[in-house]
């Protein structure tokens, strides 16, 4: 069991405010952190250290940052790094975390939209010999269609965050084996209203339901998964397979990076063969223990980690 993740990188700056501001306003901070992370680098990190041999390409810049990034995949003992210096910058980003959890988040990609198919068929084998491929869209669409393209010539799954949303090029989703996105991007991709979550869990729980069931219509994947927050996690398989997995309930208290965990966990759960339920329960618990802790690489948890927090609490759904 192995993932190959077609990473990204940033350099991570946060502040903490007691709110999100409004347009136009500035808010006094009370704390802040910088430290490695990216959509890609933090699931790479987290499915290692959940116990999974991870294989990454990654594009980084000519500076310090950069050389940060691959001290931390180099500690993690993620092998090989396809990893290619092109540009004088690396990717940063901008967040700004509530007291409440909520935040607001700017990045700038650089270097990771530079990855291109060239790049990508460096890492073919890696990318054959892996269970799965996983990919998001901090990096360039290219390097993304080419290891999927890659890894369905063997037989292997591909999985898509398209995070930060954008429209799925058609070549590329009928390339993808399973989806996993946030309710934001659900209500992108499947025309579901999001503000269904204002009404009762049944009500938006069985819309989003029906919107799945259209959207397999179109789609020849696997599998589809939503994360919704504070209710947890739903699912919905090619053949019908419908699942609710409660949330863990925690006080949350940065919400950055809690959807990478919940990823990276997913991916390791069922590379390993676990049953779907299962997979989603250990999914929904890897990113309610980082919702908890602020920052995101030192609260990425272990698998001994994850599996006392599961047994400690129960997950419920909201009334």
């Amino acid at each position: 069991m192995s993932l190959f993740v077609v990473a990204s990188f940033i350099q991570a700056c946060c502040w903490s405010v007691e709110r999100l501001p409004r347009a136009g306003e500035s808010v006094a901070a009370t704390a802040m952190a910088s430290e490695t992370g990216g959509k890609g680098f933090n699931v790479a990190v987290a499915a290692r250290r959940l116990g999974a041999p991870v294989s990454v390409i990654i594009a980084l810049g000519e500076d310090a940052a950069a050389e940060a990034a691959l001290q931390v995949l180099q500690q993690h003992a993620i092998a090989p790094i396809y990893a290619y210096r092109l540009s004088p910058q690396s990717g940063h980003g901008a967040g700004l975390i509530g007291a409440d959890g909520a935040n607001m988040v700017s990045v700038y990609l650089g270097p990771n939209r530079l990855l291109t198919a060239a790049h990508v068929a460096n890492a073919a084998a890696s990318i054959q010999a892996a269970t799965l491929v996983y990919a998001q869209f901090e990096t360039s669409l290219a390097a993304i269609e080419s290891a999927f393209a890659f890894a369905r010539q063997a037989g292997r799954q591909t999985v898509l965050n398209p995070s930060p949303w954008q429209v799925i090029p058609p070549a590329l989703l009928a390339q993808t084996s399973m989806l996993i996105l946030n309710q934001s991007e659900a209500a992108q991709l499947l025309a579901w209203p999001a503000e269904l979550m204002t009404q009762t869990p049944e009500i938006a729980m069985n819309a989003l339901q029906q919107a799945i069931s259209r959207f397999y219509q179109t789609w020849s994947g696997d599998l589809l998964v939503v994360t919704l927050g504070a209710w947890g996690s739903v699912a919905m398989t090619q053949a019908g397979e419908w699942i609710i997995s409660p949330a863990f309930a925690v006080s949350a208290v940065d919400t950055l990076g809690a959807g990478d965990a919940f990823a990276a966990a997913l991916c390791v759960a069922l590379a390993r063969g676990d049953a779907l339920p299962q997979a989603l329960q250990f999914a929904n618990a890897c990113g309610a223990i980082v919702a908890q802790q602020p920052g995101v690489l030192g609260a990425l948890p272990d698998a001994a980690q994850v599996s006392t927090f599961m047994y400690q609490r129960q997950a419920t759904l909201p009334v």
